[in-house]
């Protein structure tokens, strides 16, 4: 937890300008971090925001339970539009961050559009397709879901409760990791060259990695969990 703390001060101390931090017993340079300088984003895109992502499932319902049991997502909706195919519609209450507050799946379909971090899972009950593999067994265009929790020691003994896939534990390198490797776009498959893989779990130490958490779903999509850091002056 001090860890990351460390790693949130390092991070707002580079946002001031001030170059180096202790982060992880060591003097840290934040010359790697670029901050953004962009402007004003273009008043036609007033309104804009990240509504949903969409995976196909092998097995919705083991994928159902995951996301509902394990990281406490409801169930929206599902849509049957043909015999063999399904949409399903899963998200956490309160428009994306779960509250105390109770919304039954009819208050969160009529929310649907106002929400945010919504996941939608593809099903084909027939597929044909045995190619398909997780960016864990082979790097691809999609990386990792991000969950941010309110205690990640907690979240961690929740997983081991549910016996998730736990593929990197909080303070963990990922290095030697293949399945998180593949996930970070440096597998084996995307580089032969060890001193150059070893060198990017570096670079990752530098954004704090180590002091995360990573678990597969179902399908072996890689979910990495952070801890939540209110904002300053928010208890």
């Amino acid at each position: 937890m001090v860890a990351i703390k460390l790693l949130v001060s390092c991070l707002a101390l580079a946002a001031q300008g001030v170059h180096s931090c202790a982060l992880e017993s060591r003097q840290t340079s934040a010359d790697f971090l670029t901050i953004g300088d962009d402007g004003p984003a273009d008043p036609e895109t007033l309104g804009f925001a990240i509504n949903h992502l969409s995976l196909i499932v092998r097995n919705l319902t083991a994928s159902q339970h995951f996301y509902s049991k394990v990281l406490g997502m409801r169930h929206i909706f599902t849509a049957q539009l043909s015999p063999s195919y399904s949409v399903t519609y899963m998200g956490h209450a309160q428009g994306g961050r779960n509250g105390t507050g109770y919304q039954t799946g009819q208050e969160m379909l009529r929310d649907k559009n106002n929400a945010a971090g919504l996941l939608e899972l593809q099903y084909l009950s027939d597929s044909q397709d045995e190619g398909m593999t997780a960016t864990t067994v082979r790097p691809n265009t999609f990386s990792h879901i991000g969950l941010i929790v309110p205690d990640l020691e907690k979240a961690q003994a929740r997983m081991e409760k549910f016996g998730a896939k736990i593929t990197k534990r909080i303070g963990q390198s990922a290095e030697n990791i293949t399945s998180v490797e593949n996930a970070l776009g440096f597998g084996p498959s995307a580089t032969t060259n060890q001193t150059e893989r070893k060198l990017l779990v570096k670079g990752q130490q530098l954004v704090g990695f180590a002091q995360l958490l990573t678990v597969e779903d179902p399908d072996g999509n890689m979910i990495e969990v952070q801890q939540h850091v209110p904002p300053p002056g928010v208890a």
